[in-house]
């Protein structure tokens, strides 16, 4: 294990964290309730600013590359960017709508936002603030973008190998519901399924989606439809433990996930638990309180969390051996 400690300006709480191939590690920290600072920090050095905006956000695009977006002024823009600083200039984007662009995902080709059509007001009938009717789709070779407009939908995933987008307009989503299928020009392809929106990145294992007011959810093996593993149920063997958005499969050892059990006041107690859904196996657990932000190291063999409240860092093996391998196929 090895410990350190963030010191974020202004005495900031970091609120997501990114590892890269490198010491370096990306910090998103919340300024105010409006304002989001991304951060490069190297563990036992000083952190430095990379990028500041007005509602600002950030995605994975590669092991050392990322986007932001935020807005200034009114206007919407998206930058490239990895641990040393930005890498490209920042690219404009059309106004979307009310609440402007969100949950981007991408790769170093394309990335994909979602949005409301440009011209909605708060007031219109057909704004919904917990949906969207826009998606934004951005082409980082040619530095342009583009928009279409969609019927009302709630759910979103851009899956960059198969240049799909899906989307989703569920209220009690199965795996086996019904979504709808995008190319990047906006043009409907066949029908989907859940399943296609929440694979794991081998693609052999799925997760459920998050549906309102319910913090049970469930990983699935995607050949057999079989449920492997379950959290937050009532149900003989339901395990406890929430999932952090982009950063709880492991990146290379296939179906490792992780689980953050809060603890008490605080996130006093928590821990992480890491878990081969393959053989519903409680790999390893570790002591993560104080609602700390996390991510997987880019080999797969450690976890790295940061305590939202004092900034403890922290280091975690958790494949030191073969043991812990997945099979191989």
């Amino acid at each position: 294990m090895v410990r350190d400690k963030l010191v974020l300006p202004g005495k900031l709480s970091p609120t997501e964290v990114f590892t890269t191939t490198t010491p370096s590690l990306v910090i998103k920290a919340a300024a105010d309730a409006e304002y989001r600072s991304l951060y490069s920090w190297v563990p036992g050095g000083a952190p430095k600013i990379i990028v500041r905006g007005r509602d600002l956000d950030v995605t994975r695009l590669s092991n050392d590359v990322f986007a932001a977006w935020f807005s200034e002024n009114n206007q919407e823009s998206i930058v490239i960017l990895n641990a040393q600083g930005l890498i490209s200039a920042p690219l404009m984007l059309p106004p979307g709508g009310p609440t402007g662009w969100q949950g981007c995902e991408g790769d170093l080709r394309n990335i994909v936002c979602i949005g409301n059509r440009p011209e909605m007001k708060v007031d219109d009938k057909e704004y919904d603030e917990m949906g969207f009717s826009a998606v934004l789709v951005v082409d980082l070779e040619k530095h342009r973008t583009s928009w279409f407009p969609v019927e009302h939908q709630t759910y979103f995933h851009f899956n960059s190998t198969r240049k799909l987008i899906y989307l989703g307009d569920l209220d009690t989503p199965s795996m086996s519901s019904p979504v709808k299928a995008f190319d990047l020009t906006g043009n409907e392809h066949w029908r989907a399924q859940v399943w296609d929106m929440t694979l794991s990145p081998s693609g052999r294992f799925a997760d459920s989606l998050q549906e309102d007011g319910s913090e049970s959810w469930k990983v699935y093996d995607v050949a057999s439809k079989q449920v492997l593993l379950a959290f937050n149920c009532d149900k003989p063997g339901c395990k406890v433990g929430d999932r952090d958005e982009g950063h709880y499969w492991n990146p290379v050892f296939d179906g490792q996930v992780v689980a953050l059990r809060t603890g008490g006041a605080y996130g006093a107690g928590g821990t992480c638990d890491v878990y081969q859904v393959a053989a519903a196996h409680l790999v390893k657990r570790i002591s993560c309180g104080g609602l700390p932000v996390y991510d997987w190291s880019r080999d797969g063999r450690e976890i790295i969390t940061i305590k939202y409240e004092g900034g403890e860092y922290q280091r975690d093996a958790i494949n030191e051996s073969t043991r812990n391998l997945p099979p191989t196929q």
